[in-house]
Protein backbone atom coordinates (compact mmCIF):
# COMPACT_ATOMS: atom_id res chain seq x y z
CA UNK A 1 0.00 0.00 0.00
CA UNK A 2 2.84 2.37 0.86
CA UNK A 3 4.41 1.90 -2.61
CA UNK A 4 1.26 2.66 -4.60
CA UNK A 5 0.66 6.02 -6.26
CA UNK A 6 -2.14 7.99 -4.64
CA UNK A 7 -4.14 10.98 -5.86
CA UNK A 8 -6.11 13.49 -3.75
CA UNK A 9 -9.85 13.03 -4.25
CA UNK A 10 -11.76 14.98 -1.58
CA UNK A 11 -10.99 17.81 0.82
CA UNK A 12 -12.72 19.65 3.63
CA UNK A 13 -11.16 22.63 5.43
CA UNK A 14 -12.69 21.50 8.69
CA UNK A 15 -13.48 17.96 9.80
CA UNK A 16 -13.00 15.66 12.76
CA UNK A 17 -12.83 11.94 13.44
CA UNK A 18 -16.60 11.71 13.79
CA UNK A 19 -17.10 13.20 10.28
CA UNK A 20 -14.51 10.84 8.84
CA UNK A 21 -16.13 7.85 10.52
CA UNK A 22 -19.48 8.59 8.86
CA UNK A 23 -17.84 9.24 5.51
CA UNK A 24 -15.62 6.15 5.37
CA UNK A 25 -18.48 3.78 6.17
CA UNK A 26 -19.67 4.50 2.62
CA UNK A 27 -16.28 4.88 0.94
CA UNK A 28 -14.21 2.39 2.96
CA UNK A 29 -14.33 -0.38 0.36
CA UNK A 30 -12.24 1.89 -1.93
CA UNK A 31 -9.24 1.46 0.42
CA UNK A 32 -8.79 5.21 0.96
CA UNK A 33 -6.06 6.97 2.88
CA UNK A 34 -7.33 9.94 4.86
CA UNK A 35 -5.12 12.66 6.26
CA UNK A 36 -6.38 14.88 9.07
CA UNK A 37 -4.04 17.82 9.64
CA UNK A 38 -5.12 20.63 11.97
CA UNK A 39 -8.73 19.58 11.39
CA UNK A 40 -8.29 19.69 7.61
CA UNK A 41 -9.54 16.55 5.89
CA UNK A 42 -8.10 15.10 2.67
CA UNK A 43 -8.81 11.71 1.13
CA UNK A 44 -6.55 9.88 -1.34
CA UNK A 45 -7.23 6.91 -3.60
CA UNK A 46 -4.65 4.78 -5.39
CA UNK A 47 -4.32 4.74 -9.17
CA UNK A 48 -5.31 1.08 -9.04
CA UNK A 49 -8.54 1.91 -7.19
CA UNK A 50 -9.34 4.75 -9.59
CA UNK A 51 -9.06 2.31 -12.52
CA UNK A 52 -11.42 -0.11 -10.76
CA UNK A 53 -13.90 2.72 -10.12
CA UNK A 54 -13.83 3.67 -13.80
CA UNK A 55 -14.50 0.06 -14.83
CA UNK A 56 -17.31 -0.33 -12.29
CA UNK A 57 -19.01 2.89 -13.41
CA UNK A 58 -18.83 1.78 -17.04
CA UNK A 59 -20.31 -1.63 -16.23
CA UNK A 60 -23.18 -0.06 -14.24
CA UNK A 61 -23.99 2.25 -17.14
CA UNK A 62 -24.60 -0.77 -19.37
CA UNK A 63 -26.85 -2.69 -16.94
CA UNK A 64 -30.49 -2.56 -17.97
CA UNK A 65 -32.64 -1.13 -15.21
CA UNK A 66 -29.70 -0.34 -12.92
CA UNK A 67 -30.20 3.42 -12.75
CA UNK A 68 -33.91 3.25 -11.96
CA UNK A 69 -33.34 0.90 -9.02
CA UNK A 70 -30.27 2.86 -7.90
CA UNK A 71 -32.18 6.15 -7.94
CA UNK A 72 -35.09 4.67 -6.00
CA UNK A 73 -32.85 3.22 -3.27
CA UNK A 74 -30.69 6.35 -3.04
CA UNK A 75 -33.65 8.69 -2.62
CA UNK A 76 -35.21 6.40 -0.02
CA UNK A 77 -32.05 6.51 2.08
CA UNK A 78 -31.86 10.27 1.55
CA UNK A 79 -35.41 10.61 2.86
CA UNK A 80 -34.45 8.50 5.88
CA UNK A 81 -31.61 10.95 6.54
CA UNK A 82 -34.08 13.86 6.33
CA UNK A 83 -36.37 12.16 8.84
CA UNK A 84 -33.42 11.58 11.15
CA UNK A 85 -32.34 15.23 10.80
CA UNK A 86 -35.79 16.35 11.89
CA UNK A 87 -35.69 14.35 15.11
CA UNK A 88 -35.50 16.41 18.27
CA UNK A 89 -32.54 15.06 20.22
CA UNK A 90 -32.27 17.68 22.96
CA UNK A 91 -34.74 15.96 25.30
CA UNK A 92 -34.14 12.27 24.67
CA UNK A 93 -32.37 10.13 27.27
CA UNK A 94 -28.93 8.60 26.77
CA UNK A 95 -30.25 5.20 25.66
CA UNK A 96 -32.35 6.91 23.00
CA UNK A 97 -29.35 9.05 22.07
CA UNK A 98 -27.18 5.95 21.54
CA UNK A 99 -29.92 4.47 19.34
CA UNK A 100 -29.92 7.75 17.37
CA UNK A 101 -26.16 7.39 16.81
CA UNK A 102 -26.57 3.80 15.63
CA UNK A 103 -29.35 4.82 13.26
CA UNK A 104 -27.22 7.67 11.88
CA UNK A 105 -24.37 5.24 11.35
CA UNK A 106 -26.58 2.75 9.48
CA UNK A 107 -28.27 5.34 7.25
CA UNK A 108 -24.97 7.11 6.46
CA UNK A 109 -23.39 3.84 5.38
CA UNK A 110 -26.29 2.97 3.08
CA UNK A 111 -26.67 6.44 1.57
CA UNK A 112 -22.97 7.21 1.07
CA UNK A 113 -22.34 3.70 -0.19
CA UNK A 114 -24.63 4.60 -3.08
CA UNK A 115 -23.77 8.28 -3.40
CA UNK A 116 -20.14 7.43 -4.12
CA UNK A 117 -21.22 5.96 -7.48
CA UNK A 118 -22.16 9.51 -8.57
CA UNK A 119 -18.56 10.67 -7.99
CA UNK A 120 -16.30 11.68 -10.88
CA UNK A 121 -13.92 8.70 -10.60
CA UNK A 122 -16.72 6.36 -11.70
CA UNK A 123 -17.17 8.24 -15.00
CA UNK A 124 -13.67 8.48 -16.48
CA UNK A 125 -14.03 5.42 -18.75
CA UNK A 126 -17.52 6.53 -19.79
CA UNK A 127 -16.12 9.96 -20.70
CA UNK A 128 -13.28 8.34 -22.62
CA UNK A 129 -15.62 6.08 -24.60
CA UNK A 130 -18.05 8.90 -25.36
CA UNK A 131 -15.17 11.17 -26.34
CA UNK A 132 -14.15 8.73 -29.08
CA UNK A 133 -17.73 8.67 -30.40
CA UNK A 134 -18.56 12.39 -30.37
CA UNK A 135 -15.05 13.50 -31.49
CA UNK A 136 -15.39 17.07 -32.81
CA UNK A 137 -19.11 16.87 -33.55
CA UNK A 138 -20.25 17.94 -30.09
CA UNK A 139 -18.71 18.94 -26.80
CA UNK A 140 -19.36 17.20 -23.49
CA UNK A 141 -20.89 20.47 -22.32
CA UNK A 142 -23.55 20.28 -25.03
CA UNK A 143 -24.29 16.61 -24.40
CA UNK A 144 -24.57 16.92 -20.60
CA UNK A 145 -26.61 20.13 -20.88
CA UNK A 146 -29.23 18.30 -22.96
CA UNK A 147 -28.49 20.33 -26.10
CA UNK A 148 -27.79 17.26 -28.23
CA UNK A 149 -30.46 14.80 -29.40
CA UNK A 150 -29.05 11.42 -28.37
CA UNK A 151 -32.12 9.35 -29.33
CA UNK A 152 -30.68 8.54 -32.76
CA UNK A 153 -27.29 7.47 -31.33
CA UNK A 154 -26.18 3.81 -31.33
CA UNK A 155 -27.60 1.94 -28.33
CA UNK A 156 -24.31 1.63 -26.48
CA UNK A 157 -23.35 5.31 -26.74
CA UNK A 158 -26.93 6.39 -26.01
CA UNK A 159 -26.83 4.37 -22.80
CA UNK A 160 -23.56 5.98 -21.75
CA UNK A 161 -24.78 9.52 -22.36
CA UNK A 162 -28.18 8.92 -20.77
CA UNK A 163 -26.52 7.40 -17.70
CA UNK A 164 -24.21 10.39 -17.24
CA UNK A 165 -27.04 12.90 -17.67
CA UNK A 166 -29.30 11.04 -15.22
CA UNK A 167 -26.52 10.58 -12.68
CA UNK A 168 -25.60 14.26 -12.67
CA UNK A 169 -29.21 15.20 -11.91
CA UNK A 170 -29.47 12.62 -9.13
CA UNK A 171 -26.11 13.70 -7.69
CA UNK A 172 -27.34 17.28 -7.25
CA UNK A 173 -30.47 16.08 -5.43
CA UNK A 174 -28.52 13.82 -3.07
CA UNK A 175 -25.78 16.38 -2.51
CA UNK A 176 -28.32 18.99 -1.47
CA UNK A 177 -29.88 16.63 1.10
CA UNK A 178 -26.54 15.45 2.49
CA UNK A 179 -25.14 18.97 2.79
CA UNK A 180 -28.31 20.24 4.44
CA UNK A 181 -28.04 17.46 7.02
CA UNK A 182 -24.29 17.65 7.66
CA UNK A 183 -23.31 21.28 7.02
CA UNK A 184 -24.30 24.72 8.25
CA UNK A 185 -25.23 26.20 11.62
CA UNK A 186 -28.56 24.36 11.76
CA UNK A 187 -27.35 21.01 10.49
CA UNK A 188 -27.94 17.75 12.28
CA UNK A 189 -24.23 17.30 13.01
CA UNK A 190 -23.84 20.70 14.66
CA UNK A 191 -26.76 19.87 16.98
CA UNK A 192 -25.34 16.40 17.53
CA UNK A 193 -21.89 17.72 18.49
CA UNK A 194 -23.49 20.11 20.98
CA UNK A 195 -25.29 17.17 22.55
CA UNK A 196 -22.10 15.11 22.71
CA UNK A 197 -20.26 17.86 24.56
CA UNK A 198 -23.18 18.32 26.93
CA UNK A 199 -23.75 14.64 27.65
CA UNK A 200 -20.20 13.34 28.02
CA UNK A 201 -18.58 16.65 29.07
CA UNK A 202 -15.34 16.09 27.13
CA UNK A 203 -13.68 18.50 24.71
CA UNK A 204 -12.30 15.60 22.67
CA UNK A 205 -15.76 14.13 21.98
CA UNK A 206 -15.59 14.73 18.21
CA UNK A 207 -12.10 13.17 18.12
CA UNK A 208 -13.76 9.84 18.90
CA UNK A 209 -15.25 7.42 16.42
CA UNK A 210 -18.85 6.34 16.88
CA UNK A 211 -17.98 3.05 18.58
CA UNK A 212 -15.79 4.86 21.11
CA UNK A 213 -18.61 7.26 21.93
CA UNK A 214 -21.01 4.38 22.47
CA UNK A 215 -18.40 2.63 24.64
CA UNK A 216 -18.04 5.79 26.71
CA UNK A 217 -21.79 5.88 27.34
CA UNK A 218 -21.53 2.24 28.42
CA UNK A 219 -18.99 3.24 31.07
CA UNK A 220 -15.79 2.10 29.35
CA UNK A 221 -12.65 4.22 29.76
CA UNK A 222 -11.48 6.21 26.71
CA UNK A 223 -8.20 8.15 27.21
CA UNK A 224 -7.82 11.75 25.98
CA UNK A 225 -7.44 11.63 22.19
CA UNK A 226 -7.64 15.31 21.28
CA UNK A 227 -4.29 15.09 19.43
CA UNK A 228 -6.00 13.12 16.65
CA UNK A 229 -7.31 16.31 15.04
CA UNK A 230 -3.75 17.73 14.83
CA UNK A 231 -2.10 14.93 12.83
CA UNK A 232 -3.80 11.66 11.93
CA UNK A 233 -3.20 9.14 9.17
CA UNK A 234 -6.38 7.11 8.74
CA UNK A 235 -7.34 3.98 6.84
CA UNK A 236 -10.35 1.67 6.99
CA UNK A 237 -10.45 -1.87 8.32
CA UNK A 238 -12.96 -3.58 6.02
CA UNK A 239 -13.21 -6.70 8.20
CA UNK A 240 -13.92 -4.93 11.50
CA UNK A 241 -15.57 -1.98 9.67
CA UNK A 242 -13.76 0.64 11.72
CA UNK A 243 -11.17 3.38 11.42
CA UNK A 244 -7.47 2.63 11.83
CA UNK A 245 -5.93 5.83 13.20
CA UNK A 246 -2.24 6.69 13.51
CA UNK A 247 -1.78 10.07 15.21
CA UNK A 248 0.96 12.12 16.84
CA UNK A 249 4.56 12.00 15.52
CA UNK A 250 4.02 8.70 13.69
CA UNK A 251 0.96 10.16 11.94
CA UNK A 252 3.01 13.22 10.94
CA UNK A 253 5.75 11.02 9.48
CA UNK A 254 3.25 9.22 7.25
CA UNK A 255 1.62 12.51 6.18
CA UNK A 256 4.83 14.28 5.04
CA UNK A 257 5.17 12.28 1.82
CA UNK A 258 1.79 13.49 0.58
CA UNK A 259 2.74 17.17 1.00
CA UNK A 260 5.58 16.74 -1.51
CA UNK A 261 3.09 16.38 -4.38
CA UNK A 262 1.80 19.97 -4.24
CA UNK A 263 2.83 22.08 -7.32
CA UNK A 264 3.90 25.74 -7.07
CA UNK A 265 2.26 28.09 -9.61
CA UNK A 266 0.06 26.09 -11.95
CA UNK A 267 -2.58 23.37 -11.81
CA UNK A 268 -4.10 21.23 -14.54
CA UNK A 269 -7.61 19.80 -14.47
CA UNK A 270 -10.61 18.94 -16.64
CA UNK A 271 -12.28 21.67 -18.68
CA UNK A 272 -15.95 21.47 -17.68
CA UNK A 273 -17.14 24.64 -19.44
CA UNK A 274 -14.86 26.27 -21.99
CA UNK A 275 -13.63 29.84 -21.93
CA UNK A 276 -10.74 32.06 -20.90
CA UNK A 277 -10.67 34.65 -18.15
CA UNK A 278 -8.27 36.45 -15.82
CA UNK A 279 -9.29 37.60 -12.38
CA UNK A 280 -8.67 37.74 -8.66
CA UNK A 281 -8.75 34.39 -6.88
CA UNK A 282 -11.00 33.98 -3.86
CA UNK A 283 -10.60 30.76 -1.91
CA UNK A 284 -14.00 29.68 -0.61
CA UNK A 285 -13.81 26.15 0.79
CA UNK A 286 -16.68 23.75 1.20
CA UNK A 287 -17.20 24.24 4.91
CA UNK A 288 -19.41 23.10 7.74
CA UNK A 289 -20.32 26.79 8.01
CA UNK A 290 -19.79 28.25 4.48
CA UNK A 291 -21.44 31.62 5.24
CA UNK A 292 -18.28 32.77 7.04
CA UNK A 293 -16.40 32.77 3.70
CA UNK A 294 -19.02 34.03 1.24
CA UNK A 295 -18.82 37.77 2.00
CA UNK A 296 -15.32 38.11 0.51
CA UNK A 297 -16.54 37.12 -2.99
CA UNK A 298 -17.01 40.09 -5.35
CA UNK A 299 -18.45 40.31 -8.85
CA UNK A 300 -15.85 39.16 -11.38
CA UNK A 301 -13.69 37.24 -8.93
CA UNK A 302 -12.64 33.68 -9.68
CA UNK A 303 -14.12 31.17 -7.26
CA UNK A 304 -11.51 28.63 -6.16
CA UNK A 305 -12.86 25.83 -3.98
CA UNK A 306 -12.20 22.23 -3.09
CA UNK A 307 -15.67 21.50 -4.44
CA UNK A 308 -18.95 23.38 -4.77
CA UNK A 309 -22.47 22.69 -3.58
CA UNK A 310 -25.81 24.49 -3.33
CA UNK A 311 -24.57 26.41 -0.27
CA UNK A 312 -22.03 28.26 -2.47
CA UNK A 313 -24.55 29.58 -5.01
CA UNK A 314 -24.27 33.20 -3.84
CA UNK A 315 -20.54 33.05 -4.62
CA UNK A 316 -21.07 31.23 -7.92
CA UNK A 317 -23.49 33.94 -9.11
CA UNK A 318 -20.67 36.51 -8.78
CA UNK A 319 -17.91 34.37 -10.26
CA UNK A 320 -16.21 35.02 -13.58
CA UNK A 321 -14.93 31.44 -13.47
CA UNK A 322 -14.87 28.41 -11.19
CA UNK A 323 -11.84 26.27 -10.32
CA UNK A 324 -12.08 23.23 -8.05
CA UNK A 325 -9.73 20.66 -6.56
CA UNK A 326 -12.25 17.86 -7.00
CA UNK A 327 -14.81 16.62 -9.46
CA UNK A 328 -15.40 15.67 -13.06
CA UNK A 329 -17.83 16.55 -15.83
CA UNK A 330 -20.88 15.58 -13.75
CA UNK A 331 -19.82 17.42 -10.58
CA UNK A 332 -21.87 20.27 -9.13
CA UNK A 333 -19.35 22.88 -10.30
CA UNK A 334 -19.35 21.47 -13.83
CA UNK A 335 -23.14 21.35 -14.11
CA UNK A 336 -23.67 24.83 -12.65
CA UNK A 337 -20.92 26.42 -14.75
CA UNK A 338 -22.61 25.13 -17.89
CA UNK A 339 -25.94 26.55 -16.73
CA UNK A 340 -24.32 29.94 -16.05
CA UNK A 341 -22.06 29.78 -19.11
CA UNK A 342 -18.87 30.60 -17.21
CA UNK A 343 -15.43 28.99 -17.65
CA UNK A 344 -14.79 26.10 -15.29
CA UNK A 345 -11.87 23.79 -14.58
CA UNK A 346 -12.48 20.89 -12.18
CA UNK A 347 -10.33 18.13 -10.71
CA UNK A 348 -7.13 20.19 -10.35
CA UNK A 349 -6.28 18.44 -7.03
CA UNK A 350 -4.36 21.38 -5.53
CA UNK A 351 -5.89 24.74 -6.62
CA UNK A 352 -6.88 25.70 -3.06
CA UNK A 353 -3.31 25.11 -1.91
CA UNK A 354 -1.44 26.66 -4.85
CA UNK A 355 -3.51 29.87 -5.00
CA UNK A 356 -4.26 32.40 -2.26
CA UNK A 357 -6.88 35.13 -1.84
CA UNK A 358 -5.90 38.10 -4.00
CA UNK A 359 -3.72 36.20 -6.49
CA UNK A 360 -4.21 37.30 -10.08
CA UNK A 361 -4.81 34.07 -11.97
CA UNK A 362 -5.52 32.99 -15.52
CA UNK A 363 -8.18 30.34 -16.12
CA UNK A 364 -7.84 28.69 -19.51
CA UNK A 365 -10.82 26.37 -19.54
CA UNK A 366 -10.17 25.52 -23.16
CA UNK A 367 -7.23 23.34 -22.16
CA UNK A 368 -7.82 22.91 -18.40
CA UNK A 369 -4.86 24.98 -17.16
CA UNK A 370 -4.99 27.52 -14.33
CA UNK A 371 -1.90 29.54 -13.39
CA UNK A 372 -0.71 32.54 -11.40
CA UNK A 373 0.09 35.61 -13.47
Amino acid sequence: MENMKYKPIFKLPYANIFHINLFLMGYGNLDPIVILKNNKFEMFLSDETLKKCAEEGFEKSQEDGFFREFEEESLEYANQLIRLKNKEISYINNIQFINFLKELKEISEKLLGRYKLTEFMFFSKIEEELGVFIKDRFSFEEVLSGKVDILSWPEREKKLASYMISMQVLKLKLRSIINDSWMGENSMLVKLFAQLNKRIKREDATSMNINEIIDLFDGRYIPDISERNIYSYITWNKIKRELLITSGSEGYRKIRDFDKQIPKNEVIGTAACKGYVRGIAKIIPLSINPSEYLSKMEKGDILVSDTTGPELMTAIEKAAAIVTDEGGLTSHAAVISREFGIPCVVGTSYATEVFKDGDLIEVNANNGVVRKI
